[in-house]
């Protein structure tokens, strides 16, 4: 494992960030559509249960997103392809440790909301690349947290700078969501669903590429042979 970079070039970040896109955006189509095939599922179900559904701990998405989320990032970290049932296989055989590393970060990330908000923010960027070092470099859930930690800490704002980029999109898509459900039927709640699946999917694809390009950076040093299927 190589030491993180000394610098953090954003520019560098932001175009690995597209190549990863433009690499894979064919390959990743079919994990996509079924993701968002049983993100409505699940939305729907949640919806009959009068549950919240998408977030977190009060939503029945937070035991499959674990293992979807999982695939794309194996999809995003190998550069030597690997076929669908074999990154489903992987998927699968790592999913109790995703889950638990999601469960993790999320209780970690809450109590840093509560505890004024900033905390909470410096969790979620600090712990931002745990997923791709669990993955890549086969650790624990606990040690992954904290290596990402160790590896984001120095370039903290640059990190920052980048999500925020993302968030500056994401931001416009939840209020057209919020327009889009103010003006729909309250009868018919199966548009509106469908509609948060798709986007919902949508920008986690992209913000799972994005932190894939800044594992690279700060991992890597640039270096883009990866390999997951150890």
């Amino acid at each position: 494992m190589k030491a993180s970079p000394t610098s953090f070039d954003l520019g560098r970040v932001l175009s690995g960030w597209w190549w990863l896109l433009d690499r894979d955006g064919f390959r990743i189509m079919r994990f996509a559509a079924f993701w968002v095939l049983t993100t409505f599922a699940l939305y729907s179900l949640d919806h009959m249960l009068g549950l919240n559904q998408g977030l977190g701990f009060f939503s029945t998405t937070m035991l499959l997103d674990p293992f979807f989320i999982g695939v794309l990032y194996l999809v995003a970290l190998n550069d030597h392809g690997g076929g669908p049932i074999q990154v489903m296989g992987e998927a699968s055989r790592r999913y109790p440790a995703l889950l638990i590393l999601t469960i993790l970060a999320n209780i970690g990330i809450i109590a840093g909301f509560v505890m004024l908000i900033l905390p909470g923010i410096a969790l979620s960027i600090l712990w931002a690349v745990a997923l791709p070092v669990m993955l890549t470099e086969n650790k624990g859930p606990t040690d992954a947290l904290r290596s990402s930690f160790d590896y984001v800490r120095p370039h903290f704002w640059p990190v920052l700078g980048a999500y925020m980029i993302y968030l500056l999109g994401l931001v416009v898509l939840i209020i057209f969501q919020i327009m889009v459900g103010l003006s729909s039927d309250d009868g018919a709640p199966g548009p509106l669903l469908a509609f948060e699946s798709l986007t919902d999917v949508i920008t986690s694809l992209i913000g799972i590429y994005l932190t894939t390009a800044i594992y690279r950076e700060l991992a890597y040093t640039g270096r883009h042979d990866v390999d997951v299927f150890n």
